[in-house]
């Protein structure tokens, strides 16, 4: 006996859709729910073009969900008890589907065939879109491709991925990733021995916030990860500086690997010795061509988000920096808190999607100086998380928070000149610590903490990045 079909004008197109096997896959499930494990996982409702399909299956997997054995009888009940029995075409077309298919044995390909043209259906929805908003006479380009390339590659990854694995394949897996694993770390390398034993390594799909007040050398240390993960561990990693160009921070670099004074390179007073030092310096990082930075200012989420996508499908991606969050352009939104709780949101989605590390700069607010305690004699003004700027969001986002803390910046003695700590303020998956490190103010950097009676602290301790160059 026919089925009739449901064909409606789809935004002037006619709309991709397998009705017969929207058929043959409801008629073998009532005809055999042992296939349901199979298919259920490559469906939802709205994967059914015909609506009286989607209902149907609704309520299949609100029965499969409930323990409740699917057959004609338990459809029609459930159905009935919904008052949507006489929507799908009352009990005779619920017999109408068992009849129109031999057997369940085709399910999963017909659940498949289903799949794929509701993923066409969603792409037209998509586009569509995109040509509506192109059609504003207002709109920005760049907003518009970054969106669009976020729509796609959100669809891309909803499709089901066959993850069901047996255990021998999976503990070969564990075995592989332990040899490849560098210092036994699990996640990208700091080059900050202490940091790394505390994080085993910044793990994928971490958001970091890194926060401290003006001068405390923020991007300074920041620079120092991106340098040590992509020149010494061959991490691909980029870094967005909406503060500093490209040429400033890549003297920077040259300077603590070098171990080359900032101002003598940024003045051209260098002796012969260090002219010699840095065409070497430069092959190296030539060689290793896996350090990306961009300088641009007016950096939205959404273009952020299309070039790290890009660079993780041309040849990967390992770290992203960005230099810092509160100066990211922002949407439409009215209030500045919500502004900023969208950026750290999509930090943290990107975060997840490509399965990597994200490391944001924070400001903290004035309330770190302005506390009582920081005026009373030997005091000290320890950051909080509350005074990260625009707090609420970027806190909750956060997998980890670090503040960044040098003496000498209040106390102004010489005993404190080359001190600096890293305050693991949270770990979500982890303990807290507060971390000892050497700062270097001649080549603006931080290094692994040496204490001066092994006669290496002060100045000249560990000079370059994390003590590893």
């Amino acid at each position: 006996m026919p089925i009739d079909s449901e064909y409606s004008d789809f935004s002037g197109r006619g709309a991709p859709q397998a009705s017969d096997a929207e058929v043959f896959l409801l008629g073998g499930v009532l005809q055999d729910s042992n296939i349901l494990a199979e298919v259920i996982p490559l469906l939802e409702p709205d994967s059914f073009y015909q609506e009286r399909h989607k209902i149907i299956w609704e309520t299949v997997l609100e029965l499969f969900k409930n323990n409740v054995p699917v057959d004609v009888v338990t459809i029609c009940s459930a159905l009935e008890k919904a008052d949507k029995l006489s929507q799908v075409g009352g009990k005779e077309y619920i017999l109408q589907l068992i009849e129109s298919v031999a057997s369940a044995a085709n399910a999963k390909w017909h659940a498949e065939l289903i799949q794929r043209k509701a993923l066409l259906r969603k792409l037209i929805v998509t586009s569509t879109t995109v040509i509506r908003e192109a059609e504003d006479p207002t709109a920005e380009p760049e907003e518009i491709i970054a969106k669009a390339e976020g729509s796609i590659m959100e669809l891309a990854e909803k499709q089901v991925k066959d993850s069901l694995r047996p255990a021998s394949a999976i503990v070969n897996d564990v075995l592989k990733s332990l040899e490849n694993r560098r210092d036994g770390l699990s996640g990208c390398p700091t080059g900050f021995s202490d940091l790394d034993r505390l994080t085993n390594g910044l793990q994928p799909s971490d958001l970091i916030v890194l926060a401290g007040r003006p001068g405390m050398g923020k991007s300074a240390f920041a620079l120092n990860l991106a340098t040590n993960a992509s020149i010494n561990y061959n991490k691909r990693v980029a870094f967005f500086s909406l503060e500093m160009g490209a040429e400033q921070l890549m003297q920077r670099v040259l300077c603590s690997l070098a171990g080359i004074e900032l101002s003598k390179l940024r003045s051209g007073h260098l002796n012969s010795d260090e002219f010699q030092k840095l065409p070497g310096i430069a092959q190296r990082i030539i060689q290793a061509n896996s350090l990306y930075i961009d300088d641009n200012l007016d950096l939205g989420i959404m273009e952020l988000l299309s070039k790290c996508r890009s660079l993780k499908r041309k040849g990967g991606l390992d770290l992203v920096l960005v230099d810092y969050l509160q100066l990211m352009k922002t949407g439409k939104e009215e209030n500045r808190a919500v502004a900023i709780g969208a950026i750290s949101r999509g930090l943290k989605i990107l975060a997840k999607d490509l399965k990597i590390p994200v490391v944001a700069l924070a400001q903290l607010s004035r309330k770190t100086e302005d506390r009582a305690d920081n005026i009373r004699s030997g005091g000290k003004a320890r950051p909080q998380l509350s005074d990260l700027r625009e707090s609420g969001s970027i806190e909750q986002d956060a997998d980890m928070v670090w503040f960044i803390e040098r003496p000498f910046y209040r106390s102004h003695e010489e005993a404190d000149k080359n001190k600096a700590q890293l305050l693991v303020a949270k770990h979500r998956n982890g303990a807290t610590a507060d971390i000892d490190l050497t700062w270097l103010p001649q080549y603006t950097s931080f290094a692994n903490y040496v204490p001066e009676e092994g006669g290496r602290g002060g100045s000249d301790a560990n000079v370059g990045f994390g003590g590893d160059v």
